[in-house]
């Protein structure tokens, strides 16, 4: 009876294959359950096991409880000290009384007591829209994203402030003003002219010109169709321009990129390539009929919001992005299309083309200030895999994650949430904590090198960083504005010396950071300068050098303290 007791009890060790499937093992070498199945029968190192009774267990479990909640008491308590400490005087309703941070100098900004209650909330998003008017008397809406209209917020408060009169609405440069296509609109029905199209190899220089400048990031064209149809309609064009259907206008903008990407001359007001842009406009189907071709109607839209972009066409190219997110959410393009396609080339083709429409709609949602499309909770669609090009693949995931960065921004920075002035510091600062997530990702793979060896830097990993440093600054900038506006109420802001500044802590760290990203920012575009690498027809490029130059002027101003290199900065920007 006691052997029969002693058989039933539980060995303290089990081995590997009893553990796995949960039955009793008789604990000995090579256990009885291993040998009846003529297994290796294999135990851990003792070293690798720890031994606990459930009721230590029960109380490290209750004492990983209290840990939890004394940390979010914590938390909770480091909140509100920042939030108390975020606010200059002029936004605060119903002010209490203030204390002075600098008690020598009464002209020193107001800062409240830390257990007071003090607000602040986004002074580009949280105010009734504001609109600009032209020359003509049109209005123009001021996209609360826009690095645009934070410049003409700026320049009319400033104006205001210096001259007490508005900023001039014919200085405004608005929409479609830098080059004229000179098209009134309407399309034809006419045969089109082949006479201006280029021969054959230089068609192909264009071509590969657009490739190297936009195919590690974009997917404006599937290269073995296109290329098929290329050399077929060459080979009698007068005949076969009836017969490539729109093949034709895709071709025409995709050389219209290429011929502004190799640097040619501008003729007066018209961009380089905009006869041939021109021409595959007038050429371009209606929605009604692109939907019906999801793979290259969408390749199309987005080569000529591409090309729209960057020639200040901005309303357009957001108009041309949008239906082609339009024309790829009908078909299902958001979702998981992984067992739909059983070719793995269009599986390929389709997921790419998808997430360019995705990251082009973000970037220009961001330039001009507008609502996202489409929410990221509605997207499942998965990355492609690129057989063969591990960088081509790393260079999509990481532009995807940059882009979903930007929707996180504007959702809980730039939307209205309602009153969210008790949490907008505390927010701004979650938001930097997620950009920051993507910075490893960036080392890993586009890593930027060191300042004495800038030069090294390539095209891709210098226009990912870029776009990484936008968000920073974007996400940073709603204090700058902020600040000038408490700086424009001073006694005289013609004197820098008369209202001398007192910038909070917490605000100050985060203006450090919206500057660091500045500083490095020029310093890429500074290498990429050095090594003709520069983009200047595209507009990302430049959209960073002015973001940057912003950034660093306008925090020279609130606070010189900050940033002692100005001049030098702003030269480096100007140069590029």
């Amino acid at each position: 009876m006691k052997d029969s007791r002693k058989a039933d009890k539980r060995a303290i060790y089990a081995c590997s294959r009893c553990r796995q499937h949960k039955i009793k093992c008789t604990g000995e070498i090579p256990c009885s359950n291993c040998t009846q199945r003529n297994v290796d029968c294999q135990f851990e190192k003792e070293t690798t096991r720890v031994q606990i009774t459930r009721k230590r267990l029960s109380e490290l479990h209750h004492r990983n409880r209290e840990l939890e909640r004394e940390n979010h008491a914590l938390q909770q308590r480091l909140s509100s000290n920042i939030e108390g400490a975020a606010t200059p005087q002029s936004e605060v309703d119903s002010p209490p009384k203030p204390r002075s941070v600098a008690n020598s100098d009464s002209e020193s900004t107001q800062i409240y007591n830390e257990d007071e209650n003090v607000n602040m909330g986004n002074p580009l998003s949280s105010r009734p829209p504001e609109y600009i008017t032209d020359r003509t008397g049109k209005p123009h809406y001021l996209g609360h994203t826009s690095t645009w209209s934070l410049t003409i917020r700026l320049l009319n408060l400033t104006h205001e402030t210096l001259y007490k009169c508005p900023f001039p609405s014919a200085a405004h440069h608005v929409d479609s003003m830098t080059y004229d296509l000179e098209w009134d609109g309407l399309r034809t029905a006419a045969i089109p002219d082949i006479r201006g199209l280029p021969e054959i190899d230089h068609a192909l220089f264009l071509i590969n010109a657009t490739k190297f400048h936009t195919g590690q990031l974009f997917h404006l064209f599937d290269e073995t169709k296109f290329m098929k149809q290329l050399y077929y309609f060459y080979e009698n064009p007068a005949e076969h321009i009836h017969t490539v259907g729109i093949w034709l206008p895709h071709f025409l903008v995709i050389i219209a990129l290429g011929n502004a990407l190799v640097g040619a001359q501008n003729r007066g007001n018209m961009p380089p390539g905009s006869e041939l842009f021109r021409a595959a406009l007038m050429m371009l189907p209606d929605y009604s009929f692109l939907w019906k071709d999801p793979f290259t109607s969408a390749e199309i839209l987005c080569a000529f919001a591409l090309y729209m972009q960057s020639i200040d066409w901005r309303t357009s190219a957001h108009n041309m992005i949008g239906q082609a997110l339009r024309i790829l959410q009908v078909h299902g393009y958001h979702t998981d299309l992984s067992s739909r396609f059983t070719n793995q080339h269009d599986l390929v083709r389709c997921q790419s083309v998808w997430w360019t429409v995705y990251v082009l709609e973000r970037q220009i949602s961001v330039l001009m200030g507008t609502p996202l499309s489409i929410s990221d909770n509605d997207i499942t669609a998965v990355l492609p895999l690129f057989p063969g090009s591990s960088l081509k693949t790393a260079t999509l995931a990481i532009h995807v994650k940059l882009s979903k960065t930007f929707s996180h921004i504007m959702n809980a920075l730039y939307r209205d949430h309602g009153d969210m002035r008790s949490t907008f510091v505390k927010s701004t600062q979650e938001v930097l904590q997620r950009v920051a997530d993507v910075a490893s990702d960036l080392r890993k793979s586009f890593p930027v090198p060191e300042q004495e060896a800038m030069s090294g830097i390539s095209r891709v990993a210098g226009y990912l960083n870029l776009l990484y440093h936008q968000c920073i600054m974007l996400t940073t900038r709603p204090f700058l504005l902020m600040l000038v506006e408490t700086r424009a109420k001073s006694t005289d802001p013609r004197n820098p010396t008369d209202h001398q500044m007192e910038v909070p802590t917490p605000i100050k760290l985060l203006l450090q950071i919206c500057l660091e990203s500045a500083k490095k920012t020029s310093q890429i575009l500074e290498s990429l300068q050095q090594q003709n690498l520069l983009e200047c027809f595209l507009p990302f490029d430049l959209e960073s050098a002015v973001s940057a130059g912003l950034v660093i002027t306008v925090a020279s101003l609130v606070s010189p303290p900050l940033i002692a290199n100005r001049i030098a900065l702003l030269d480096a920007l100007f140069r590029t």
